[in-house]
Protein backbone atom coordinates (compact mmCIF):
# COMPACT_ATOMS: atom_id res chain seq x y z
CA UNK A 1 0.00 0.00 0.00
CA UNK A 2 2.71 2.50 0.80
CA UNK A 3 4.78 1.46 -2.65
CA UNK A 4 1.29 2.93 -4.48
CA UNK A 5 1.78 6.83 -3.01
CA UNK A 6 4.07 7.48 -4.86
CA UNK A 7 2.22 6.78 -7.83
CA UNK A 8 -0.91 8.59 -6.67
CA UNK A 9 1.20 11.68 -5.19
CA UNK A 10 2.60 11.48 -8.89
CA UNK A 11 -0.66 11.37 -10.71
CA UNK A 12 -2.96 14.25 -8.50
CA UNK A 13 0.18 16.57 -9.50
CA UNK A 14 -0.07 15.64 -13.04
CA UNK A 15 -3.80 16.39 -12.73
CA UNK A 16 -3.40 19.60 -10.91
CA UNK A 17 -1.26 20.51 -13.83
CA UNK A 18 -3.63 19.81 -16.36
CA UNK A 19 -6.56 21.60 -14.56
CA UNK A 20 -4.68 24.97 -14.15
CA UNK A 21 -3.45 24.91 -17.77
CA UNK A 22 -6.80 24.73 -18.80
CA UNK A 23 -8.15 27.12 -16.58
CA UNK A 24 -5.76 29.59 -18.01
CA UNK A 25 -6.56 28.54 -22.09
CA UNK A 26 -10.03 28.94 -21.14
CA UNK A 27 -8.99 32.41 -19.09
CA UNK A 28 -7.57 33.83 -22.19
CA UNK A 29 -10.11 32.74 -24.62
CA UNK A 30 -12.51 34.78 -22.43
CA UNK A 31 -10.69 38.03 -22.89
CA UNK A 32 -9.14 37.24 -26.56
CA UNK A 33 -13.27 37.13 -26.72
CA UNK A 34 -14.09 40.13 -24.75
CA UNK A 35 -11.55 41.74 -27.00
CA UNK A 36 -13.28 41.02 -30.20
CA UNK A 37 -16.54 41.60 -28.79
CA UNK A 38 -15.11 45.38 -27.85
CA UNK A 39 -13.51 46.34 -31.05
CA UNK A 40 -14.86 49.80 -31.20
CA UNK A 41 -14.08 50.56 -27.91
CA UNK A 42 -10.19 49.81 -29.07
CA UNK A 43 -10.81 51.62 -32.05
CA UNK A 44 -11.72 54.58 -30.29
CA UNK A 45 -8.89 54.59 -28.19
CA UNK A 46 -6.33 54.02 -30.81
CA UNK A 47 -7.88 57.32 -33.19
CA UNK A 48 -6.10 59.84 -30.57
CA UNK A 49 -3.22 58.79 -31.11
CA UNK A 50 -3.25 57.81 -35.16
CA UNK A 51 -4.02 61.60 -35.50
CA UNK A 52 -1.56 62.61 -32.83
CA UNK A 53 1.39 60.45 -34.97
CA UNK A 54 -0.35 62.00 -38.42
CA UNK A 55 -0.52 65.37 -36.97
CA UNK A 56 3.86 64.90 -36.18
CA UNK A 57 3.92 63.16 -39.89
CA UNK A 58 2.71 66.20 -41.62
CA UNK A 59 4.14 68.94 -39.57
CA UNK A 60 7.58 67.41 -38.08
CA UNK A 61 10.31 69.60 -41.05
CA UNK A 62 12.54 66.99 -43.06
CA UNK A 63 15.97 66.34 -41.41
CA UNK A 64 19.43 66.10 -43.29
CA UNK A 65 21.75 63.64 -41.97
CA UNK A 66 25.23 63.58 -42.68
CA UNK A 67 28.59 62.16 -41.16
CA UNK A 68 32.15 62.52 -41.36
CA UNK A 69 34.86 59.78 -40.40
CA UNK A 70 38.50 60.90 -40.05
CA UNK A 71 41.73 58.98 -38.18
CA UNK A 72 44.86 60.39 -36.24
CA UNK A 73 48.23 59.36 -37.50
CA UNK A 74 50.41 59.26 -34.44
CA UNK A 75 52.61 56.79 -36.03
CA UNK A 76 55.93 59.21 -36.19
CA UNK A 77 55.92 60.15 -32.72
CA UNK A 78 55.28 58.91 -29.03
CA UNK A 79 51.53 58.86 -27.68
CA UNK A 80 52.61 60.76 -24.66
CA UNK A 81 54.83 63.00 -26.16
CA UNK A 82 51.94 64.00 -28.94
CA UNK A 83 49.25 63.87 -26.18
CA UNK A 84 50.54 65.20 -23.18
CA UNK A 85 49.69 69.04 -23.51
CA UNK A 86 46.29 68.53 -24.90
CA UNK A 87 44.78 66.24 -22.56
CA UNK A 88 46.74 67.54 -19.51
CA UNK A 89 45.31 70.43 -19.99
CA UNK A 90 41.85 68.65 -19.51
CA UNK A 91 42.62 67.01 -16.85
CA UNK A 92 43.19 63.28 -18.40
CA UNK A 93 46.33 61.28 -19.00
CA UNK A 94 47.51 59.58 -22.31
CA UNK A 95 46.34 55.88 -22.59
CA UNK A 96 45.47 53.72 -25.19
CA UNK A 97 41.74 55.42 -24.90
CA UNK A 98 42.81 58.44 -27.27
CA UNK A 99 40.24 58.27 -29.63
CA UNK A 100 37.69 58.35 -27.17
CA UNK A 101 39.23 61.73 -25.80
CA UNK A 102 39.03 63.02 -29.14
CA UNK A 103 35.93 62.23 -29.34
CA UNK A 104 34.69 63.68 -25.71
CA UNK A 105 37.09 66.64 -26.97
CA UNK A 106 35.27 67.07 -30.48
CA UNK A 107 31.25 67.37 -27.41
CA UNK A 108 33.50 69.72 -26.08
CA UNK A 109 31.27 73.31 -25.55
CA UNK A 110 35.24 74.87 -26.72
CA UNK A 111 35.15 72.96 -29.71
CA UNK A 112 31.07 73.54 -30.40
CA UNK A 113 31.39 77.28 -29.38
CA UNK A 114 34.33 77.45 -31.60
CA UNK A 115 32.64 76.00 -34.88
CA UNK A 116 29.44 77.75 -33.86
CA UNK A 117 31.12 81.04 -34.55
CA UNK A 118 32.39 80.42 -37.58
CA UNK A 119 31.01 82.95 -40.60
CA UNK A 120 29.56 80.65 -43.28
CA UNK A 121 27.30 81.92 -46.43
CA UNK A 122 23.87 79.90 -46.69
CA UNK A 123 21.29 80.65 -48.69
CA UNK A 124 23.09 83.72 -49.92
CA UNK A 125 23.53 85.15 -46.54
CA UNK A 126 26.53 85.22 -44.71
CA UNK A 127 26.41 84.96 -40.80
CA UNK A 128 27.55 83.06 -37.78
CA UNK A 129 26.93 79.99 -38.03
CA UNK A 130 25.32 80.18 -34.31
CA UNK A 131 22.58 82.54 -36.39
CA UNK A 132 22.31 79.98 -39.03
CA UNK A 133 21.34 77.69 -36.69
CA UNK A 134 18.37 79.66 -34.73
CA UNK A 135 16.74 80.83 -37.71
CA UNK A 136 16.86 77.19 -40.00
CA UNK A 137 15.63 75.46 -36.35
CA UNK A 138 12.97 77.95 -36.27
CA UNK A 139 13.95 78.49 -32.25
CA UNK A 140 12.50 81.86 -32.04
CA UNK A 141 9.23 80.01 -32.95
CA UNK A 142 9.48 76.51 -31.24
CA UNK A 143 11.79 76.92 -28.51
CA UNK A 144 12.54 80.02 -27.49
CA UNK A 145 9.10 81.71 -27.41
CA UNK A 146 8.49 79.84 -24.17
CA UNK A 147 8.06 81.38 -20.73
CA UNK A 148 11.30 80.23 -18.69
CA UNK A 149 10.99 77.58 -16.57
CA UNK A 150 12.89 79.48 -13.32
CA UNK A 151 12.77 83.04 -12.11
CA UNK A 152 15.54 85.16 -13.36
CA UNK A 153 16.14 82.83 -16.26
CA UNK A 154 16.18 85.58 -19.45
CA UNK A 155 13.99 85.18 -22.26
CA UNK A 156 16.03 84.21 -25.77
CA UNK A 157 12.60 85.37 -27.91
CA UNK A 158 14.23 87.12 -30.90
CA UNK A 159 17.86 86.78 -30.08
CA UNK A 160 20.84 86.27 -32.69
CA UNK A 161 24.13 86.82 -32.11
CA UNK A 162 26.28 90.33 -33.09
CA UNK A 163 29.36 89.21 -31.74
CA UNK A 164 32.35 86.13 -31.46
CA UNK A 165 34.20 87.33 -28.20
CA UNK A 166 32.64 85.02 -25.84
CA UNK A 167 34.61 86.23 -22.66
CA UNK A 168 32.52 89.76 -22.97
CA UNK A 169 29.09 87.91 -23.24
CA UNK A 170 26.72 89.31 -21.28
CA UNK A 171 24.21 86.70 -18.75
CA UNK A 172 21.58 86.80 -22.24
CA UNK A 173 24.67 85.75 -24.67
CA UNK A 174 25.58 82.79 -22.34
CA UNK A 175 22.37 81.68 -21.66
CA UNK A 176 21.81 81.17 -25.99
CA UNK A 177 25.13 79.78 -26.28
CA UNK A 178 24.33 77.21 -23.67
CA UNK A 179 21.00 76.81 -24.99
CA UNK A 180 22.56 75.95 -28.93
CA UNK A 181 24.97 73.99 -27.12
CA UNK A 182 22.47 71.68 -25.15
CA UNK A 183 20.59 71.32 -28.52
CA UNK A 184 23.60 69.79 -30.35
CA UNK A 185 24.94 67.18 -27.75
CA UNK A 186 22.14 66.46 -25.79
CA UNK A 187 19.80 67.50 -22.57
CA UNK A 188 16.85 66.59 -20.69
CA UNK A 189 14.98 68.42 -22.87
CA UNK A 190 16.54 67.75 -26.56
CA UNK A 191 18.02 64.05 -28.48
CA UNK A 192 21.29 65.33 -29.39
CA UNK A 193 21.64 66.24 -33.13
CA UNK A 194 25.35 65.71 -32.99
CA UNK A 195 27.12 62.54 -32.19
CA UNK A 196 30.86 60.90 -31.91
CA UNK A 197 31.16 57.26 -31.93
CA UNK A 198 34.70 55.46 -32.20
CA UNK A 199 35.43 51.88 -34.14
CA UNK A 200 37.97 50.05 -31.60
CA UNK A 201 38.47 47.36 -34.07
CA UNK A 202 40.01 50.18 -36.94
CA UNK A 203 40.42 53.30 -35.13
CA UNK A 204 38.20 55.05 -37.11
CA UNK A 205 35.86 57.99 -35.87
CA UNK A 206 32.69 58.94 -37.07
CA UNK A 207 31.20 62.24 -36.35
CA UNK A 208 26.97 62.80 -37.35
CA UNK A 209 24.84 66.05 -37.78
CA UNK A 210 21.22 66.14 -38.80
CA UNK A 211 19.26 69.56 -38.64
CA UNK A 212 16.56 71.08 -40.70
CA UNK A 213 19.05 71.98 -43.51
CA UNK A 214 21.48 70.22 -46.22
CA UNK A 215 23.64 73.60 -45.85
CA UNK A 216 23.78 73.80 -42.10
CA UNK A 217 24.60 70.23 -41.80
CA UNK A 218 27.69 69.94 -44.27
CA UNK A 219 28.89 73.52 -43.03
CA UNK A 220 28.28 72.91 -39.10
CA UNK A 221 29.90 69.51 -39.48
CA UNK A 222 33.09 70.63 -41.17
CA UNK A 223 33.50 73.53 -38.82
CA UNK A 224 32.98 71.18 -35.72
CA UNK A 225 36.06 69.07 -37.61
CA UNK A 226 38.22 72.02 -38.49
CA UNK A 227 38.12 73.31 -35.11
CA UNK A 228 38.70 70.16 -33.35
CA UNK A 229 41.54 69.34 -35.90
CA UNK A 230 43.10 72.80 -34.99
CA UNK A 231 42.75 72.43 -31.17
CA UNK A 232 44.37 69.34 -31.41
CA UNK A 233 47.11 69.43 -33.40
CA UNK A 234 47.99 72.90 -31.80
CA UNK A 235 47.13 71.63 -28.55
CA UNK A 236 49.73 68.36 -29.18
CA UNK A 237 52.78 70.76 -30.25
CA UNK A 238 52.36 73.63 -27.95
CA UNK A 239 55.40 72.12 -25.86
CA UNK A 240 58.03 71.88 -29.10
CA UNK A 241 56.95 74.79 -30.39
CA UNK A 242 58.16 76.70 -27.19
CA UNK A 243 61.38 74.89 -27.61
CA UNK A 244 61.65 75.73 -31.04
CA UNK A 245 61.48 79.18 -29.81
CA UNK A 246 63.83 79.19 -26.94
CA UNK A 247 66.31 77.45 -29.72
CA UNK A 248 66.14 80.31 -31.98
CA UNK A 249 66.22 82.70 -30.13
CA UNK A 250 69.50 81.45 -28.71
CA UNK A 251 70.78 80.89 -32.31
CA UNK A 252 69.61 84.57 -32.94
CA UNK A 253 71.69 85.85 -29.84
CA UNK A 254 74.81 84.20 -31.07
CA UNK A 255 74.59 85.18 -34.67
CA UNK A 256 74.18 88.46 -33.34
CA UNK A 257 77.71 88.01 -31.08
CA UNK A 258 79.72 86.38 -33.99
CA UNK A 259 78.78 88.86 -36.01
CA UNK A 260 80.27 91.60 -33.94
CA UNK A 261 82.95 89.68 -33.11
CA UNK A 262 83.91 89.42 -37.00
CA UNK A 263 83.31 93.40 -37.15
CA UNK A 264 85.59 94.24 -34.43
CA UNK A 265 88.14 91.62 -35.51
CA UNK A 266 88.55 93.27 -39.20
CA UNK A 267 88.15 96.81 -38.16
CA UNK A 268 91.04 96.31 -35.71
CA UNK A 269 92.92 94.78 -38.38
CA UNK A 270 92.46 97.61 -40.63
CA UNK A 271 94.11 100.26 -37.77
CA UNK A 272 96.62 98.48 -36.67
CA UNK A 273 98.00 96.03 -39.54
CA UNK A 274 101.94 97.39 -39.35
CA UNK A 275 101.85 96.41 -35.41
CA UNK A 276 104.90 93.93 -34.82
CA UNK A 277 105.22 93.27 -31.43
CA UNK A 278 103.35 90.89 -29.74
CA UNK A 279 101.74 92.54 -27.09
CA UNK A 280 100.32 94.85 -29.68
CA UNK A 281 98.58 91.42 -31.52
CA UNK A 282 97.31 90.47 -28.33
CA UNK A 283 93.67 91.90 -28.95
CA UNK A 284 93.26 90.75 -32.72
CA UNK A 285 94.22 87.10 -31.27
CA UNK A 286 91.50 87.26 -28.47
CA UNK A 287 89.07 88.65 -31.11
CA UNK A 288 90.03 85.84 -33.47
CA UNK A 289 89.55 83.48 -30.57
CA UNK A 290 85.93 84.28 -29.50
CA UNK A 291 85.37 84.85 -33.37
CA UNK A 292 85.65 81.08 -33.17
CA UNK A 293 84.13 79.71 -29.94
CA UNK A 294 80.96 82.00 -31.42
CA UNK A 295 81.28 80.03 -34.70
CA UNK A 296 81.58 76.79 -33.06
CA UNK A 297 78.74 77.70 -30.65
CA UNK A 298 76.06 79.07 -33.15
CA UNK A 299 77.25 76.12 -35.65
CA UNK A 300 75.10 73.96 -33.42
CA UNK A 301 71.73 75.15 -32.78
CA UNK A 302 71.98 76.69 -36.63
CA UNK A 303 71.55 73.62 -37.60
CA UNK A 304 68.72 72.92 -35.83
CA UNK A 305 66.71 76.04 -35.58
CA UNK A 306 65.21 75.35 -38.39
CA UNK A 307 61.37 73.89 -37.24
CA UNK A 308 60.91 71.24 -40.32
CA UNK A 309 64.89 69.89 -39.25
CA UNK A 310 63.45 69.63 -35.33
CA UNK A 311 63.02 66.75 -33.62
CA UNK A 312 59.70 67.20 -32.81
CA UNK A 313 58.79 68.32 -36.00
CA UNK A 314 58.12 64.53 -36.73
CA UNK A 315 55.99 64.38 -34.01
CA UNK A 316 53.56 66.56 -34.72
CA UNK A 317 50.14 64.32 -35.04
CA UNK A 318 47.57 64.60 -38.32
CA UNK A 319 44.14 64.54 -38.16
CA UNK A 320 43.42 62.42 -41.98
CA UNK A 321 39.49 62.74 -43.32
CA UNK A 322 38.81 59.87 -45.02
CA UNK A 323 34.61 60.90 -45.63
CA UNK A 324 34.31 64.57 -45.81
CA UNK A 325 30.44 65.43 -46.68
CA UNK A 326 29.10 67.11 -49.83
CA UNK A 327 26.20 67.55 -51.01
CA UNK A 328 23.43 66.53 -51.59
CA UNK A 329 21.86 65.01 -48.94
CA UNK A 330 19.06 62.55 -49.10
CA UNK A 331 16.23 64.57 -46.62
CA UNK A 332 14.36 62.02 -43.86
CA UNK A 333 10.82 62.84 -43.09
CA UNK A 334 8.48 61.66 -40.43
CA UNK A 335 7.55 58.20 -42.21
CA UNK A 336 4.05 58.23 -42.35
CA UNK A 337 4.84 54.13 -41.58
CA UNK A 338 5.89 55.10 -38.34
CA UNK A 339 3.40 57.44 -37.54
CA UNK A 340 0.90 54.50 -38.35
CA UNK A 341 2.70 51.86 -36.65
CA UNK A 342 3.26 53.75 -33.54
CA UNK A 343 -0.21 55.39 -33.74
CA UNK A 344 -1.65 51.40 -33.30
CA UNK A 345 0.87 50.05 -31.14
CA UNK A 346 0.15 52.87 -28.40
CA UNK A 347 -3.34 52.67 -29.04
CA UNK A 348 -3.78 49.44 -28.99
CA UNK A 349 -1.61 48.43 -25.75
CA UNK A 350 -3.52 51.06 -24.09
CA UNK A 351 -6.75 49.28 -25.41
CA UNK A 352 -6.10 46.03 -24.51
CA UNK A 353 -4.94 47.22 -20.63
CA UNK A 354 -8.26 49.00 -20.51
CA UNK A 355 -10.93 46.11 -21.87
CA UNK A 356 -8.87 43.49 -19.97
CA UNK A 357 -8.56 45.18 -16.40
CA UNK A 358 -12.54 46.58 -17.26
CA UNK A 359 -13.42 42.81 -17.47
CA UNK A 360 -11.38 41.58 -14.69
CA UNK A 361 -13.21 44.39 -12.14
CA UNK A 362 -16.64 43.01 -13.79
CA UNK A 363 -15.62 39.37 -13.23
CA UNK A 364 -15.12 40.06 -9.57
CA UNK A 365 -18.07 42.20 -8.76
CA UNK A 366 -20.55 39.84 -10.62
CA UNK A 367 -18.58 36.43 -9.03
CA UNK A 368 -20.73 35.39 -5.57
CA UNK A 369 -17.55 33.37 -4.43
CA UNK A 370 -16.17 36.27 -4.31
CA UNK A 371 -18.20 38.42 -1.95
CA UNK A 372 -18.06 38.51 1.82
CA UNK A 373 -21.05 36.64 3.29
CA UNK A 374 -23.23 38.63 5.60
CA UNK A 375 -23.23 37.67 9.28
Amino acid sequence: MNDNLPDISHRSIKEEADVSLGAIISRAKEYYTELLRNWKTLALICLPFLVWQGYLALTTPVSYQTRLTFMVDEESGSRSGLLGSLLGGIGLSSTDGNNDRILELARSMRIIRMALFQRVSIDGKADYLANHFIRIQQLDEEEWNKKPKYPGQPSLHGFLFTRDSVEQFSRLEYAALKSLYGMLVGSEEHQPLFGARNNADSGIMTLSLHTRSEALTIALLRAIFDQLSDFYINASTEKQLETYEIIREKADSLRRLLAGTEYRAAQFREQNNLLLRPTDQLPSERLSRDKNMYALMYGGPSKTWNWPTLPCASKVPYIQPIDLPVPPLVGTPYGKKKALALGLGLGLILGILFVSIRKMVRDQLADPAQQTPEA
